[in-house]
Parts: structure tokens; sequence; C-alpha cells
């Protein structure tokens, strides 16, 4: 790995804080302003990755939403590789919670779901699918703010890339075919968003990436009662109708899925059931649990707590 750049533009770099296949992302600060941000810099210089790199920045300038990170400004001719400028926010990537042993609580994802969902219906009024929804892109604040970031993927509404990009395990059917997308591919990817942070596992068990992309065209999903015992009904059919595999039977529009998730949303809020009792547990020990649970709803679920999350993100 080539060593970090000490100035890009009128920016000093302070370190890496992201690489992926084709770009690094640094923490920097203005060496005038002392301001900090984020420099995405592009790695790979092929004809390809420039074109997805020049869109990111044109999709970026025109977003300005407070759930998206904003691009503040870009240079794609500079003698050190082509970058651009973002705010930078100073929270924590939800991949970092969306393992088992550190599942967010379920008010959290409810309110970062509801954000990231606006965020998107955002991008598709402005004509733009974003095509790597995923925990990783999606930055909790300490103040409870969710960012949804890296619009390195997106695309134009009814075009097709020139590459077929994304992260498998939120990717829909029609995405990794190639094919021309609309909202309905970003709506899929959320769904699987809401599955990962609820369960800490993937909706199909893979061993390859082969299998994971018969398992995307030909397999239903895992049902999540398999991993997460006693979450509502309601939420789990927007789960279930959002990641359809034929996009006709999916959400149409960001609105429909809004005011069923928001529905699903509400009834847990204000439901006086521990849904978080069975957060991070495995299902022997949920069903140990659940035991419990019906012999003395006076239960407490305290000592069973797994959580990983501060008192700031909303436990």
């Amino acid at each position: 790995m080539a060593a970090s750049p000490n100035r890009i533009g009128n920016y000093s770099i302070v370190e890496l804080i992201g690489e992926g296949a084709t770009s690094s992302v640094y923490l920097a600060q203005h060496v005038k302003t002392l301001a900090s941000v984020a420099i995405k810099q592009l790695r790979r210089q092929s004809e390809i990755y420039r074109t997805m790199f020049t869109t990111e920045v044109e999709l970026g300038r025109r977003m300005q939403h407070k759930n998206i990170v904003r691009v503040l400004s870009a240079d794609l001719n500079d003698a050190s590789g082509a970058y651009l400028v973002m705010e930078y926010i100073n929270g924590i990537a939800l991949d970092h919670h969306d393992r088992t042993s550190s599942l967010p609580p379920i008010l959290t994802v409810l309110s970062v779901i509801e954000q990231v969902a606006n965020a998107l219906r955002y991008a598709a009024g402005l004509g733009v699918v974003h095509r790597d929804v995923k925990p990783g892109n999606i930055i909790l604040m300490p103040n409870g703010i969710a960012k949804l970031s890296d619009f390195g993927c997106a695309i134009p509404v009814s075009e097709m890339g020139a590459v077929v990009a994304g992260s498998l395990a939120y990717m829909s059917p029609e995405q990794l075919d190639g094919e021309a997308l609309d909202q309905r591919a970003d709506i899929y990817a959320l769904g699987a968003v809401i599955y990962r942070l609820l369960t800490g596992r993937h909706t199909f068990e893979a061993d390859n990436t082969f299998d994971a992309k018969i398992a995307i065209h030909n397999y239903p999903i895992t049902p999540i009662e398999t991993w997460r015992k006693k979450l509502p009904r309601e939420l789990i059919a927007v789960i279930e109708r959002a990641m359809e595999k034929d996009r006709e039977l999916r959400y149409a529009t960001w609105d429909e899925f809004i005011t069923d998730f928001g529905n699903a949303a509400h009834k847990i809020r204000m439901s006086d059931y521990d849904l978080d009792l069975y957060r991070g547990f495995s299902m022997s020990t949920q069903s140990v649990l659940s035991s419990y649970m019906s012999a003395d709803r006076e239960f407490s679920r305290s000592g069973f707590s797994r959580s990983t999350m501060p008192e700031s993100y909303g436990v």
C-alpha cells in the first residue's frame, strides 16, 4: 500500500481513514482555515473509473440534504489524482455495529432507517440511484443524526452503469444483471440493511460469490425469525416486500416504503414490550429468554443486555 500523501490541493493530510477498490479517503485540514474535511482521491486511473468518479462529483454537488454527506469541492485534473472534498462527519459507520455481538438498539435502527430512507427519497427525486446502500456507507453521529455517504457507484435513474457496481450482499437481482435501475434497487438494498442491523447476518448464506449470485436470483431470503425472535409482523412484512426479487412486487416508491415502515416503527415505539431482549443472543439463548418471558411477564432484561452502543446512541 502506497504511503499517504502529505498534501492534496490546499489541504494537509492528517491520516488515511478509508480505502476502497478504486480510491482512498483521508482526514485533512485546510492549510489556512484549519477546517477539517474528508478528501476522497481516485487511485485507479482507467477511463471507466474516472467516468464514475466524475459522475460522483457531479451528482454530489447537487445533493443538499441533512442526511447526505455534502460534497464541498473537487479537482478532477490534479496532478496527484482526481479528488473531491467532503464534509468530515465525526461518527461511526454502522458496519462497526452489524455483528450479532454489537447490534444497535431497535429504536436506533428505526431512527437510522427513517433518516436514510428520506435521504434516498430526496436522491430519487433528483433522478439518482445510489447503488451501494450498506451499513458501511451509513455514518451515525453522537447526536443521533445519520448520514448517507459514498455516491461513488451512483448513476442517473433508468441508465446502465459502465460496470456492475455495488456490494453483493445488498444487491438486487436487476442490479446484479446490470440492468437500468430505479429507486426500487435502493429500496431492496435498504431492506437488506434493516435485516443486517437487526440480526447481524446477511439475508442469505453462501460460501462463495457464485453461490451468492445464485441465491440473489433464485432463493428466498432466510426468514428473519430464524435469527431474531418476537419482531412485529408489520416490520417483517416491510422487509420482505422491500426485498422481493421481482421489482414489480416491491415498493414502487419511497413514499410507499416510508409510510409502511413508519407505521411499523410507530407500533414498536408505542409498545411496552422490550424488543431488545433478544438482541445479540444465539437462538438457543433467545428460546430460553422467551420461556422465561412466557412464565413471568415481569422478567427483567437487566443482566442479559449485550449492547455495546454508548448511551448517546439511544440505548
